[in-house]
């Protein structure tokens, strides 16, 4: 068996990361291992393969470890604080972590039950759609709790500094980017709307005239008007009403705020 791992790890060329002495050592376990469990005497080709598989799965967890995520790259900025942020460190220390969880608390309890509520149905469904539904809002009106929400939580968690800023979007699960992808995906639309020409949005279509303000249709809608009805009188989609009557809401829970 021994003789089986060490020419493994010879031989062995995709784990150059690995010391000779780790790659035999986790030749040798992987080889006994399934020998103990075997129910026939193996091949020294199988044993040898078996050793070659396991040297490549502690490579890739290795290399996870030290922060390099491989085909996932959403592990590698997290992965890479985590390790070397430790590593370089003089002595291991839990300060940064406990220091964060008791912001966080301190924070919590500083917000307003309203900017709780959004934040923490957003936590929660990890989907904007399922959170607006849990606190039965619309998409304007959560968007807006929200935003607000999160600026609440920047000025406490800075303490008077210039709070930062939002990096990305949300994107819950899988679809999660780290910061560093969403910074070069930026700057290569920016180089591709310099290209096309396009930085510029002037040119849009005005806005459509339906010949009465968004406060008119958003005092009709509150009367016991639809969308659908009033889309229907003005020949407009549905939609537009809707986003008329939103909008006409949000300047006036805007000045009601100021």
């Amino acid at each position: 068996m021994v003789r089986l791992a060490v020419w493994a790890a010879r031989e062995c060329h995709w784990v150059n990361g690995m010391a000779m002495t780790d790659r035999a050592e986790t030749a040798w376990e992987a080889i006994t291992e399934h020998l103990r469990l075997a129910d026939r005497r193996p091949e020294e080709t199988e044993l040898v393969a078996i050793g070659w598989k396991a040297m490549k799965a502690q490579h890739y967890q290795d290399l996870k470890t030290h922060g390099l995520g491989g085909k996932d790259k959403a592990l590698v900025s997290r992965a890479f604080v985590r390790y070397w942020t430790s590593a370089s460190s003089p002595a291991h220390s839990h300060e940064d972590l406990v220091v964060d969880r008791l912001a966080l608390a301190q924070i919590w309890i500083a917000l307003t039950p309203a900017h709780r509520l959004v934040l923490s149905a957003l936590a929660e469904h990890q989907d904007r759609r399922r959170a607006e539904q849990a606190v039965n809002m619309d998409s304007e009106a959560f968007t807006r709790a929200l935003r607000r929400a999160r600026r609440a939580f920047f000025a406490l968690w800075h303490e008077g500094e210039t709070p930062s800023r939002m990096w990305g979007y949300d994107r819950p699960g899988a679809r999660h980017q780290n910061v560093m992808y969403l910074v070069r995906l930026r700057k290569q639309r920016v180089l591709k709307r310099k290209v096309a020409g396009t930085v510029s949005r002037r040119g849009h279509r005005p806005p459509k005239d339906l010949g009465v303000s968004d406060r008119e249709l958003l005092a009709r809608f509150e009367s016991g008007g639809t969308y659908a009805a009033l889309a229907r009188e003005f020949g407009v989609s549905g939609e537009l009403i809707r986003e008329r009557v939103n909008k006409a809401r949000s300047e006036q829970e805007g000045q009601a705020e100021d």
